[in-house]
């Protein structure tokens, strides 16, 4: 299991720009660690399995290729609303059927985000246990 990483300075665990950071980080190691199983699968002649890698892996990249824009605001309060404009996108109107969702829920909750006390009301979704 991979251990939580270091909070950068500034910034307090929940805020949505540390959650950002953490989606652009586990997205960097799940698309590394994705590009292994494809060539494994591939050595081994099996290719769906090869597929079924590649398509997790564009669903990674496709949540995170937009995520790095959320810090080029200067101003902090900027940076922070943008972040949690990223995270109310890819939590719209989750349900168990939205895999991006369910991978970006999975994330924020493996690092112990209170992301629906960040997003408060900001959302349609309700999170249920």
């Amino acid at each position: 299991m991979l251990s939580t990483p270091p909070r950068p300075a500034g910034l307090e665990h929940g805020s949505a720009q540390e959650a950002i950071r953490v989606l652009m980080a586990m997205g960097f190691i799940e698309l590394r660690a994705g590009s292994h199983l494809v060539k494994r699968a591939l050595a081994a002649g099996e290719t769906d399995a090869a597929l079924t890698h590649l398509e997790h892996m564009r669903m990674i990249a496709d949540v995170c290729h937009n995520l790095p824009k959320d810090f080029f605001p200067k101003r902090r309060k900027t940076r922070e609303r943008h972040a949690i404009e990223s995270l109310r996108f890819h939590l719209r109107e989750l349900d168990s059927d939205d895999r991006a969702a369910q991978w970006v829920v999975g994330q924020l909750e493996r690092q112990g985000f209170d992301y629906v006390r960040v997003l408060r009301d900001r959302t349609k979704w309700k999170h249920a246990r």
